[in-house]
């Protein structure tokens, strides 16, 4: 447990600016509240801080450094969105950056297509500063995610298909790194740094200030809501293979599992075309012949896209993710995995009716604009052309905790087999998208090492540069054990043991 030198939190607030404040365990405004109520960690002290400068006097006090000298070490967290299960956003008894209350400005350069964005904003606000200039960016489909909490995980979304990952479209990031240096990232300057922030995580500092690339939106987009029973799973599958032969980048859709409020098993289809409604009904009429349960097409504004799945993402009860993929190729989803996936969510919901509000999602974003960008070209390693699948896991009662993880890897394994068999080994590669993975999916650096592969060694090197003493490490541990006891030790011992252990693995 650490602890608070409550001389030292008095220097601090006689430092930062009018706007920001630092709240203890028993005072006013002190907020651990998560999306995920499992993720949520008892910190020694929130910070809400206002200015780029708070965050740089904010890491010196929780690194006990300069005037702060009589504090201990803390642990570190920062919060975006605090949109995560795996309580990478929280902390047990350090401190709490919360950018998300008053640093989430977002203002919009028209001209240049271009939104400079604050740590702390959630996509509901630059979608709407965007879309009065009838321009959007990359976001995510919920839109009281945090900008941050998506970005720097990779980031995909309904326009994906179109125009890449959320870090393709990142033009330049501030950074306050640990040292209390002040970083612009972008092609121009700092770029190991920017590279390492696309899909490495907030693993070298608080990132303060994002600007996005934008992209000319209309105003309205057509969306077709399906509801099938579980018999037309084969051939809506059949069908969606067909769709996806022919489909453009305009085009996308997803794919749903979940228990109706009457408890019956119901598969979810939800398609979205960026373009004109009458050609929107066109385009996925083929479901309609289907004779689904229910189906409803609608014309929508495009910022109630990224509203859509609000409601059943809501804060609140215990959150466990379970990511894995499915290959993009040719002969698109085989039927028998589907149904397999189907039947091993189905068992889990049935067996743990704790967790009756589960689902397994497929996302049916086109695939070759990510997979365009070299693996190598950004931190995010996985642009093999594949389709996304999240299990979530929702329960309410804290007894299921203990068992949350191992019963949803029953069902991922099943998953696996199945896929296994399903594709040649050669088709059968790639990894997990890595903002859809739980906390034990990311503990210690040999996950890291999986997940990142040929770009795990660069991002080692930049994590050593910007971050040598590991003082942040919430989301995938580029290195193993911190190093927070030692103030004298030095960035070489590092560089010699990580070439140490290369050399073993090569």
């Amino acid at each position: 447990m650490f602890a608070i030198n409550l001389d030292a939190l008095a220097t601090l607030r006689s430092r930062l600016s009018l706007g920001s404040s630092v709240h203890l365990k028993d005072e006013s405004g002190y907020n651990v509240r998560r999306w995920a109520e499992n993720a949520e960690k008892p910190a020694a002290a929130v910070a809400y801080p206002a200015t780029i400068d708070d965050v740089v006097e904010l890491l010196a006090f929780a690194q006990g450094k300069g005037t702060y000298a009589g504090q201990p070490q803390l642990d570190i967290a920062v919060k975006g969105g605090g949109h995560s299960a795996s309580g990478a956003s929280s902390s047990d008894g350090g401190l709490v950056l919360d950018l998300e209350s008053q640093m989430n400005t977002v203002r919009v350069d028209a001209q240049k297509r271009l939104a400079y964005v604050g740590g702390g904003a959630l996509w509901k606000h630059v979608d709407q500063a965007a879309a009065e200039h009838e321009l959007a960016p990359v976001a995510g489909v919920v839109s009281h995610t945090g900008v941050g909490d998506l970005t720097l995980g990779g980031g995909r979304g309904w326009l994906t298909g179109q125009h890449g990952l959320v870090i393709d479209n990142l033009v330049q990031a501030t950074v306050v790194t640990a040292s209390g240096a002040i970083l612009t990232a972008s092609e121009a300057e700092n770029n190991d740094l920017y590279w390492a922030l696309r899909g490495g995580g907030g693993n070298f500092g608080v990132v303060t200030e994002f600007v996005f690339r934008l992209h000319p939106q209309r105003p309205t987009v057509f969306h077709h809501f399906f509801v099938f029973g579980p018999r037309s799973l084969h051939p809506l599958i059949e069908e969606i293979n067909a769709w996806l032969r022919g489909r453009d980048d305009t085009e996308s859709g997803s794919l749903v599992f979940a228990l109706c409020p009457a408890g019956t098993p119901v598969v979810v289809l939800q398609m979205i075309y960026n373009g004109d409604s009458l050609e929107g009904r066109q385009r996925f009429q083929r479901f309609v012949d289907l004779g689904p349960m229910m189906h409803k097409p609608e014309t929508i504004p495009y910022i109630k896209l990224n509203q859509l799945q609000d409601v059943q993402s809501a804060h609140g009860q215990n959150k466990l993710l379970r990511g894995n993929f499915i290959p993009a190729t040719p002969i698109g989803f085989p039927p028998q995995l589907i149904k397999t996936l189907f039947d091993s969510w189905l068992d889990f919901v049935c067996t743990n009716p704790i967790a009756s509000k589960s689902t397994i999602l497929i996302e049916l974003y086109h695939p070759d604009k990510v997979a365009s960008i070299p693996a190598t070209a950004t931190a995010f390693a996985s642009r093999l052309p594949n389709y996304a699948v999240l299990m979530t896991i929702h329960w309410s009662d804290p007894s299921f905790t203990p068992r949350a993880s191992t019963a949803s890897v029953q069902v991922d394994e099943a998953f696996k087999k199945a896929r296994a068999l399903a594709f040649s080994a050669a088709q059968n590669v790639g990894e997990a998208y890595v903002n859809y993975l739980d906390e034990d999916s990311r503990a210690g650096a040999s996950k890291a090492r999986i997940k990142f592969g040929p770009n795990y060694t660069r991002l080692v090197e930049a994590k050593l540069k910007y971050d040598p003493e590991r003082v942040f490490g919430k989301w995938f541990a580029m290195l193993d054990s911190k190093r927070r006891e030692s103030k004298c030790s030095t960035e070489a011992p590092e560089r010699a043991a990580f070439a140490r252990e290369t050399a073993v693995q090569s």
